[in-house]
């Protein structure tokens, strides 16, 4: 029997067709027709620098977490004169911009398993399924996942941010044994976290079953099957 790829980002993509700006309801629709069809998406300057932003963060929370970072030395060019013949330059340490808050994170992530790849078969409305994910870290039963947000707290209503999206009943049906999701969320400067459990999450059938039926009355459901057969 035929098996279908299901990502949380092609969920997230149907989700914004309802939860786009208003105006933007068309573009937001041929973006999720693209997504269905894998195609890349089609990004302004500032969209791109954006999602660069993110990659950029969650590094280096990676790199703080996993002890792979080190700050960049810029010398001074003169000789420190209590270094007693041996040469040293005088100088200083170089942090990058938001060092502040990927280290709080970091702190938090360390000893934590990274960039981990998983799926899992689930089978809806007779449909076969196979649900893909990758965790940004995972420790001792914690999923955590690292969103950076391009706009200050300040101008943010933060409180359940992300109590409607598909990634964590996605990830908890993919880590069964899982029993807390965190996404750990900063703007560079501040921090956020947002924690949820299994027993206050969406089943991840309900999510699948919705866009079924959504596929189905759209007559979508051929041109997923095309492009998304594992």
């Amino acid at each position: 029997m035929a098996r279908y790829e299901i990502t949380k980002s092609l969920i997230e993509a149907w989700y914004y067709t309802f939860d786009c700006w208003e105006g933007q309801e068309e573009s937001a629709y041929e973006d999720f027709l693209r997504a269905l069809r894998r195609e890349p998406p089609l990004l302004s300057e500032d969209q791109a620098q954006s999602i660069q932003n993110g990659i950029d963060f969650e590094k280096l929370v990676t790199d703080i977490a996993t002890g792979t970072f080190k700050p960049e030395w810029e010398g001074s060019g003169q000789i420190n004169p209590s270094s007693y013949g041996d040469g040293e330059e005088m100088g200083h340490y170089v942090y990058p911009k938001w060092y502040r808050a990927a280290s709080e994170f970091g702190s938090l992530l360390k000893d934590a398993q990274f960039q981990v790849r998983i799926h899992r078969p689930i089978t809806v409305k007779g449909i076969e399924f196979e649900i893909h994910g990758v965790l940004d870290a995972l420790r001792e039963g914690v999923i955590y996942d690292i969103k950076f947000k391009n706009k200050s707290f300040g101008s943010l209503d933060l409180a359940g941010s992300y109590l409607g999206c598909s990634q964590h009943p996605f990830y908890f049906y993919l880590v069964p044994e899982a029993r807390k999701f965190l996404y750990l969320v900063s703007d560079g400067n501040d921090i956020y976290i947002e924690q949820y459990t299994p027993e206050e999450s969406r089943n991840a059938w309900d999510v699948i079953a919705e866009f079924v039926d959504f596929l189905e009355s759209a007559g979508l459901m051929d041109l997923y099957k095309e492009h998304w057969a594992v």
